[in-house]
């Protein structure tokens, strides 16, 4: 089987995800269970909700483990190297077990690129994980999964319907992903597009740069450019490069019937910064680049400009190339070990999962009171053996 084109890796921004599944149709095993969505439709009306509402907070260490991983995919972009694939992999693969979704998320892309060995049960089962947790992302992959046949028989309608499910969980790439559909498919049917209108929305004010960018281009058409600066400078914020460059034609434009007219006073240093952060945000588009500091840089008219070296936050902190901190090698193994996993790959370990299973059987199995003197045999219906007992304060320290 051929791999999926590769997603952005999460970070930041999550970008636009193009997602094409190019991998042929397998079917789906039993254990791939398909969530009911047989109520949702995805011309209903729309509720804007926020992705980041859903989300558990990160495990520390696992979340450290993500960061760099992360930090390790930059460096393997221009000379890509099997082995750091394989580190990339055993630290996503640690960090997803312990529920860090973004871990997840990039691991499916490695897997759908096809750089790291593994298959495609493999990569339902993360999402698998991120549904049951449920993490909007995961009815987002799903979609694309049922849609090109990815381990289910492809169905088209279903997979919309995962897409619908996961917009109205607040999933930005799926409010954009929807949104588009119902806009661009429905033309002369103003309601049906407002609903997606009201998707794009949504998605921009969550930081999608493209949504952002659409909705000034949008408003900008209809002639409200106050509107339309307000969206085109969220997508600057959010790494659009093509919303700053929006602002760049807009600064230098005071022709009213000009296509880029914006009601903007002429300010050629506005329009010069703008124009630089274009170039730069196009060329580190691969690396998700973002723009939180954009009212520092380019402050709306009438403030005075500050001074500014060409740079900022992120360019700074992207070009300092600090490694994010990592726990020790044995901290590492300790919190695969934990899981059940193979330390050295990040894999699940059958006898490690079939050792964890039988100590689980055996608390179950312990009747709720028993109590032994430290060192004395435990009681046989729990099937230690005769194995010592721990002692009563040794559990409660290692709580």
């Amino acid at each position: 089987m051929r791999p999926l084109r590769p997603l952005p890796l999460f970070g930041p921004a999550l970008g636009a995800l193009a997602l094409a599944l190019l991998l042929g149709a397998c079917q789906a095993k039993p254990e791939h269970a398909m969530p009911d969505v047989s109520a949702v439709q995805a011309k209903l009306a729309f509720s804007c909700a926020y992705e980041k509402d859903r989300l558990p907070p990160l495990n520390p260490e696992a979340d450290q483990l993500f960061k760099y991983a992360r930090w390790l995919w930059r460096g393997n972009i221009v000379a890509p190297t099997p082995a750091v694939y394989a580190d990339m992999a055993r630290y996503y693969r640690i960090a997803a077990a312990y529920g860090h979704y973004k871990a997840n998320f990039n691991l499916q892309n490695l897997y759908s690129q096809g750089v790291i060995d593994g298959d495609i049960e493999e990569m339902l089962d993360l999402n698998d994980s991120l549904i049951k947790a449920g993490i909007p992302v995961g009815y987002y992959l799903l979609g694309h999964y049922v849609e090109g046949g990815v381990g289910y028989d492809a169905n088209k309608d279903l997979a919309l319907k995962y897409f619908r499910k996961a917009a109205d969980l607040g999933n930005k790439e799926a409010q954009y992903y929807v949104g588009d559909i119902l806009e661009m498919k429905f033309i002369g049917q103003l309601p049906i597009q407002l609903i997606g209108s009201a998707m794009k929305r949504c998605a921009a004010e969550q930081g999608h740069g493209k949504s952002a960018q659409e909705m000034g281009i949008n408003y900008q058409g209809k002639g409200k450019f106050s509107e339309a600066v307000k969206y085109f400078e969220m997508g600057a914020r959010a790494g659009d490069y093509g919303s700053a460059s929006w602002l760049a034609s807009g600064y230098k434009e005071n022709d009213p019937e000009s296509p880029f007219y914006l009601a903007l006073p002429v300010d050629e240093e506005r329009s010069n910064r703008y124009r630089q952060l274009n170039r730069t945000l196009m060329n580190y588009e691969i690396f998700n680049p973002v723009l939180p500091d954009l009212a520092a840089i380019i402050p709306p008219p009438p403030a005075p400009l500050p001074a500014w070296d060409g740079k900022f936050q992120w360019l700074r902190d992207f070009e300092a190339n600090i490694p994010p901190p990592l726990p020790s090698e044995q901290r590492i193994r300790e919190l695969a070990e934990a899981k059940a996993l193979d330390p050295a790959t990040g894999r699940p370990d059958p006898k490690r999962q079939q050792a964890q299973k039988a100590q689980a059987a055996q608390a179950k199995a312990l009747p709720l009171g028993t109590t032994c003197q430290t060192g004395a045999p435990c009681p046989q219906s729990v099937h230690t053996n005769g194995l010592p007992c721990a002692p009563y304060r040794e559990l409660i320290d290692a709580q």
